[in-house]
């Protein structure tokens, strides 16, 4: 029962909260919120080349340097992105954000509900609150073409909207009550509170535990002091890369800043991260 009625309790006590003492829509709350998203996300993916030299074999040490250096270029690739053409960056993150968290809701229901999902809890958002989120966009890219990608999103996101709601009675129908009631409490969210909240709500509340979780099951071979030491320095080496991203990046209010580089910082770890995933759900799509 606590598990079924957490997340929505915890999210409808925060709209409660923001609708009659505005606490969510704050400036520190919105960088509470990026950092949460930091801590909270870096840590399942920190496992990724364990996980990945298992299903290839490639245990070894010249195995396991070819795999980081996999995910070297490719989180480098994002990150010369972002440097480069940031309007494309934001829209591959979105895409990519989209994708990944479909997965989360694919146990049994047809793919494009599972999308629809994804898609939902990624531009609902820009359409509840479509002059936060243009803020943020234009921050991503340091252009008016944020606020332009935002209003698009906002546009494309009611279908999606419908398609989650039909999700939910689906999972409803399927006795699986619990999708149902996660998946409610994000729209929620989304249509209710400051997007990084929303955001967070889902991030932190949802997605990192989940594939946490997964991640530390399928290393189950590694000894727990083994698996600590991994997770502690990738995650340490995570925080320091953003730390240089925040240092180096401009002329930008720290309260932004934060949030800039918490996307940023996310979206590069991201890349290598969805194409592990999607590597190994080809090979065993059971």
């Amino acid at each position: 029962m606590l598990r079924l009625f957490a997340l929505p309790v915890a999210t409808l006590l925060l709209i409660v909260i923001d609708r009659f003492w505005g606490f969510m829509d704050g400036t520190h709350a919105n960088m509470l919120a990026a950092v949460a998203i930091v801590l909270a996300g870096v840590p399942h993916g920190t496992l990724d080349v364990e996980i990945a030299a298992a299903h290839f074999g490639q245990k070894g040490f010249a195995g396991k340097a070819k795999i980081i250096g996999g995910y070297l270029g490719c989180a480098g690739a994002m990150v010369l992105l972002w440097l480069q053409l940031p309007e494309l960056a934001l829209i591959s993150f979105l895409i990519i954000s989209i994708v990944h968290f479909s997965r989360d809701w694919r146990g049994g229901v047809d793919p494009f509900l599972a999308m629809m999902v994804g898609w939902a809890l990624v531009a609902l958002p820009a359409l509840a609150s479509p002059d936060d989120v243009a803020m943020i966009f234009a921050a991503l890219t340091g252009s008016d073409n944020g606020a332009v990608i935002a209003a698009l999103l906002g546009a494309a996101s009611v279908p999606a909207a419908l398609g989650s709601l039909v999700f939910a009675y689906w999972a409803f129908r399927h006795d699986d009550k619990q999708s149902a009631l996660e998946v409610l409490a994000c729209i929620a969210a989304a249509l209710f509170l400051p997007p990084l909240v929303a955001f967070a709500i889902f991030f932190c509340g949802l997605h990192s535990p989940r594939h946490m979780a997964d991640a530390l099951r399928e290393t189950g071979d590694l000894s727990p002091m083994k698996k600590t030491a991994i997770i502690c320095a990738v995650f340490a080496l995570s925080l320091g890369l953003g730390v240089l991203m925040f240092l180096y990046q401009g002329d930008v209010p720290a309260d932004m800043g934060i949030i800039r580089t918490a996307f940023i910082l996310i979206s590069t770890l991201t890349v290598p991260h969805f194409i592990l995933e999607h590597i190994l759900l080809d090979k065993n799509p059971a």
